[in-house]
């Protein structure tokens, strides 16, 4: 019994665009990070396999934080236009 005739079974996928990610939503983003955080707290990957899934849940958290400020400027736009057009009439 070795390790190296489990890992293609339980070897999680490492390939990452992050181009897709550009494409995806918040919630798909946070699930996938959900489900990589739970891969890492498992403890059952190799170094080597840990490593890459950090890397990934470490862009794919970047991307995530990224939304969200684009969606708290969106909400300050228009936090704004209300308070300017209440202060106009």
């Amino acid at each position: 019994m070795t390790v190296t005739d489990q890992q293609p079974e339980s070897q999680p996928s490492l390939d990452f665009d992050s181009a897709s990610a550009e494409a995806e939503s918040f919630e798909a983003l946070f699930a996938q990070l959900e489900v990589i955080a739970g891969q890492l707290e498992a403890g059952s990957l190799s170094l080597e396999e840990s490593i890459a899934l950090y890397e990934r849940g470490m862009s794919l958290a970047s991307r995530c934080q990224q939304l969200l400020g684009d969606v708290e400027q969106r909400i300050e736009v228009l936090r704004q236009r209300a308070n300017g057009g209440s202060e106009s009439q």
